[in-house]
């Protein structure tokens, strides 16, 4: 069994998506990445092991409309039905929740996840990506936006005794109790250390997963930060939600989620000075885990861009014209694709209608399609063989020309004038 637990913001939603998404390509492989827990973070199993008072940070989603404690007494029945229903073929059960590494912050509470798997499993490797304290904390400025943090980004003034998180000596130690030391193998998330310079295919091969994901899949660009635009635009709407919004609101969830997705960047980039200044309260706990678990190593980690902390200044004001810049991008990308979401349903409706044999109103479905989305393939394509069939030549020429301008390489643009050459010949 594999223990991923994490941290965020280190690939973990990449490596999530990928890994539910190829349900049943790892099923065949004899890879079990459970479905109870989550689709694809697999958060419900540690949240079941702590008191819901400290949940107050996950996703309203999650309980799917349910008070949590319910949703979690369901969830604790279904992955019990569903370790006990494991094929016989099942090499490696995988588990996937940076969850993990926060809620889960006692022996008793990791002794109970152990404890509630032992039964299913045999051998356990504990793995966990670390990323450089600085360098992370940066990147979790936009997941503290999504939970309604809208404060100016500062790095803190703390160190391992106060941000424990970041102490990764104090984490791995207290996994390696529980588990056993060779158990805990944690890996280094910097692009040089990793398998292809890329977080799926060093996880993959660390699992032993001969599993094929395109270079260009979706799944592996998840969780993104925001630009700079779109960081000032989120705190401006929080400042036109009064100021401090309800980081459980599904509503600001789902505007932060549409910001990040359009909106995609590096994220919030701190002072290199102060950066080296944050970095260099960790020097200690760093040396452990690299003397522990990284003696090849020179240094834990590759050391920040050197140079000289810049003078203290008040929190800044919010940049109007970027964030203004970034909403204008954002409507813009949100009404293309709720144009899209539109002429698809009509698409849709067509196609019901003409199995109904509504030759009518599916024609007038196709063309209200293309009034939603003017360069809606399946429309133009549809509309000029309709036209063909009523002898009108020059309109399916009309719905070509439009789909050439389009979609150029189309399958549908070449069937359409392969279709118009023959009628011609």
């Amino acid at each position: 069994m594999i223990l991923h637990i994490g941290q965020s913001k280190t690939g973990t939603s990449s490596i999530q998506r990928v890994l539910g998404a190829r349900r049943e390509a790892l099923g065949k492989l004899g890879v079990c990445y459970p479905l109870s827990p989550g689709w694809a973070n697999h958060g419900l199993l540690p949240a079941s092991l702590v008191p819901v008072q400290r949940l107050g940070h996950f996703n309203p989603a999650v309980w799917e409309g349910m008070p949590p404690a319910a949703r979690l007494a369901r969830f604790r029945t279904d992955f019990a039905s569903e370790l006990h229903a494991l094929p016989a073929d099942t090499r490696l059960l995988l588990i996937s929740a940076e969850q993990m590494g926060g809620l889960l912050d006692t022996e008793e509470t990791i002794g109970a996840l152990r404890d509630l798997l032992a039964p299913h499993v045999g051998t356990v490797r504990v793995v966990m990506y670390l990323r450089r304290q600085d360098s992370h904390f940066a990147s979790g400025y936009t997941q503290a936006l999504r939970v309604g943090h809208v404060a100016p980004p500062v790095m803190p003034a703390a160190g391992p005794e106060t941000l424990r998180a970041y102490d990764y000596a104090a984490l791995l130690d207290l996994w390696a109790r529980v588990f056993g030391e060779a158990a805990v193998q944690p890996r280094i998330f910097e692009r040089e250390s990793l398998l292809n310079g890329d977080v799926v295919d060093d996880f993959l091969s660390f699992c032993g997963i001969p599993l094929e994901v395109p270079p260009d899949d979706p799944d592996r660009q998840s969780n993104l930060s925001l630009t700079p635009g779109g960081i000032e635009l989120v705190r401006a709407m929080a400042e036109a939600m009064g100021g401090k919004p309800d980081g459980a609101s599904v509503l600001w969830r789902r505007f932060v989620q549409q910001a990040n997705e359009h909106l995609p960047g590096q994220g919030w980039r701190p002072d290199p000075g102060q950066a080296a200044a944050f970095l260099a309260r960790f020097h200690a706990v760093n040396e452990a885990v690299r003397h522990r678990w990284f003696p090849d190593r020179p240094t834990l980690f590759a050391p920040p861009s050197a140079a000289p902390a810049a003078a203290p200044s008040g929190p800044p004001p919010i940049d109007r014209g970027a964030a203004l810049d970034a909403a204008c991008a954002l409507i813009l990308r949100e009404t293309t694709a709720a144009m899209m979401r539109e002429a698809a349903q009509h698409v849709q409706i067509a196609k019901l209608r003409e199995r109904l044999g509504e030759a009518e109103g599916a024609k007038a479905a196709w063309r209200a399609a293309l009034r939603a989305d003017p360069t809606q393939p399946q429309a133009q394509a549809r509309l000029a063989e309709l036209a063909l069939e009523a002898g009108d030549r020059a309109g399916a020429e009309g719905h070509l020309a439009a789909l050439r301008k389009a979609h150029p390489e189309h399958p549908l643009t070449q069937r359409l004038a392969k279709l118009l050459a023959k009628v011609a010949g």
